[in-house]
């Protein structure tokens, strides 16, 4: 889009845990499955794509090498994860081998603008009215991460890392923190104080 900003955002965390919930009580279990690996993980929507059901399925950790980077990263599934995973799975699954958000013609993964449209649909449904698209999920576990960690120089080189960004310039910019520091400038100003 020409001269529009299509920055995405992030949900904080009680919203992506809502966001789970209603879409499991609507049994939009693909959608559920993927805000939730999206949010967990901080996967790229590539890497989330490519995900077979063998990867997860009664899986403590899972191990990919990123579509963009190359790079191997391995990482844990933690219950909570487990318990949705397993939810999508008795719902969803045909066959193990069959990737997780195959399209409907059963000949590859579901197409990001695909993804990208059907999240801005859900997320307009429930009101959470944010620039959004499938970034937003790496994005809102990249906060979650941050708030867990106190919001401390530690939790931006650990996410830096998990990132692969090349800088802690960059986390912060990706994660929008410049901004908001620049916002609490301006904020700041008060005339009687």
């Amino acid at each position: 889009m020409k001269k529009k900003n299509t920055t995405t955002t992030y949900l904080e965390w009680d919203k992506v845990s809502f966001l789970i919930k209603k879409l499991e009580k609507e049994k939009d279990y693909k959608f559920m499955l993927l805000v939730s690996i999206g949010c967990f993980l901080g996967l790229r929507i590539s890497d989330i794509k490519q995900l077979r059901w063998v990867d997860l399925y009664q899986n403590d950790n899972l191990s990919i090498i990123e579509k963009k980077t190359g790079k191997t990263r391995k990482l844990i599934i933690n219950d909570d994860l487990k318990n949705i995973i397993n939810i999508a799975h008795q719902n969803l699954c045909v066959n193990q081998e069959e990737l997780i958000f195959q399209n409907r013609f059963g000949k590859g993964a579901i197409s990001t603008q695909y993804i990208n449209r059907k999240l801005k649909e859900i997320f307009n449904r429930y009101s959470l009215r944010i620039q959004a698209s499938s970034h937003t999920l790496r994005k809102s576990f990249g906060r979650k991460v941050y708030q867990n960690h106190n919001q401390s120089e530690h939790s931006l080189v650990l996410l830096m890392n998990i990132f692969n960004h090349s800088s802690i310039q960059i986390t912060r910019l990706y994660l929008g923190l410049r901004q908001e520091e620049i916002n609490n400038v301006y904020e700041g100003i008060e005339l009687y104080n």
